[in-house]
């Protein structure tokens, strides 16, 4: 299964293109409580689709409910944007957070879902909020007008980890920033890359930044120099040492060659060939390089090490992102995507991200595929922090990647980086008030 689209480099949908997918999606239609219209993420043949096609044919035997479901693929928020000053709105959709958020959150256009999570899910007993790892959801950003995070449901976890090959006897988890360098400098001895690294990715390069950044400094330090609107947070001492170590792995030859002129996921696949040591990618690595892996390939994830200490913060925090259901407020049959929701929660519908689609769900009662256990395990262990925090599509296009790149391509020291990152992060402020 990919994840491709939550990779901020992918090309933006046209207006034209959007607005003649809405027009063929149908009206928005009536109230009647016997149907619903759900706009999904997932296209057609993809594994959570088929889990979803399987509940939707349940759900409508058992309750009557007809779902009109739509497979629009990864830029359904771009599709849903237009018809949110319609009225012609899909009663149910589904995203990641980070994406849902600027397009339905923040413009005050998503019901607050907390009668959700204090009902069961269909046919079990308790509020399904019991069943799930609510601390899942403490990074999400609150509705505007302070009605809390509870605007998605979530149906699946993923975080960002170290990946490596467990049978290989060179590599071990690194549990401090130190030790990951001392196995690159080993590798080196024997000619062998340490780090591979798809650079057309700007949010998987980013990580590197991110969670140093966090680990330094404590969390919050990112989520700062992101969203402080002066540009002050990228001066924060912490920010500059995670860059430091970041053009450390460059200048010392750590990363395998071509990682700044990649395509995806020509890097990631090399990897899994055995090429280099380590990847730092998300839960769906195991699955989207599995034809590629080695025989022997013993996969495992280990959590982004600890650096130097800074004051307080969360240093062993595990990135997440949340993949879920949301409804539009100007819903015509919210209760009816409300029920659909509390249907496939339920314990014997959801196992099937697991089980079908292998992927990490919410409720801990549900095993994680083998592959992603330890993940399970690191993200049930460890608290909860937002991926590239308070960040969006745009301003990763417009000002992080075209600053963050020159540094890990070794084209800018951090100072340069600093220089350019923040001169592009105040325009881009200026452009917004």
């Amino acid at each position: 299964m990919s994840h491709t689209g939550i990779r901020t480099a992918a090309a933006a949908v046209t207006a034209v293109a959007v607005l003649a997918s809405v027009a063929g999606c149908g009206s928005g239609g009536g109230s009647d409580g016997k149907s619903l219209r759900y706009w999904s993420m997932w296209t057609e043949n993809e594994p959570q689709a088929e889990v979803l096609k399987s509940a939707i044919k349940d759900f409508t035997k058992d309750t009557g409910i007809k779902v009109d479901v739509q497979w629009q693929g990864r830029t359904v928020m771009e599709k849903l944007a237009p018809t949110l000053t319609t009225g012609k709105v899909p009663d149910l959709v589904d995203q990641s957070d980070d994406k849902m958020y600027p397009t339905l959150i923040a413009s005050g256009r998503a019901k607050d879902l907390s009668g959700v999570f204090d009902r069961p899910a269909t046919g079990e007993k308790g509020p399904l909020s019991s069943k799930l790892k609510m601390s899942y959801m403490d990074y999400l950003r609150e509705l505007p007008d302070g009605g809390g995070k509870k605007w998605m449901v979530p149906y699946e976890v993923t975080s960002v980890n170290l990946w490596y090959d467990g049978a290989d006897k060179s590599v071990k988890a690194p549990a401090t920033w130190d030790d990951l360098l001392d196995t690159c400098a080993q590798l080196k001895k024997k000619d062998r890359a340490c780090i591979s690294a798809d650079g057309d990715q700007p949010v998987y390069i980013g990580w590197w930044l991110d969670y140093l950044a966090d680990r330094i400094g404590g969390d919050g330090v990112m989520k700062k120099a992101i969203t402080d609107k002066s540009g002050k947070g990228w001066d924060d001492p912490a920010v500059k040492e995670a860059a430091e170590k970041v053009r450390e792995l460059v200048d010392k030859g750590y990363l395998l060659k071509g990682f700044d002129a990649s395509k995806y996921p020509e890097q990631q696949n090399r990897w899994a060939e055995g090429k280099a040591a380590f990847n730092l990618n998300g839960s769906w690595l195991p699955t989207e390089t599995a034809k590629f892996a080695k025989k022997g390939f013993d996969v495992k994830a280990a959590p982004f090490p600890s650096a130097v200490p800074g004051k307080g913060g969360k240093r062993n925090a595990t990135d997440v992102r949340l993949f879920g259901f949301a409804v539009p407020k100007q819903a015509k049959n919210a209760a009816a995507a409300e029920k659909f929701i509390s249907y496939f929660m339920a314990k014997k519908r959801l196992d099937g991200i697991a089980s079908k689609a292998g992927n990490i769900t919410p409720r801990p009662d549900i095993e994680a595929p083998p592959v992603l256990k330890d993940v399970k395990e690191q993200l049930e262990s460890t608290p909860s922090r937002e991926q590239m925090p308070g960040s969006v599509t745009d301003y990763v296009d417009k000002v992080f990647y075209p600053a963050y790149k020159e540094l890990f391509f070794g084209e800018a020291t951090p100072d340069q980086f600093l220089a350019k990152i923040k001169k592009l992060h105040t325009a881009y402020a200026k452009a917004r008030r």
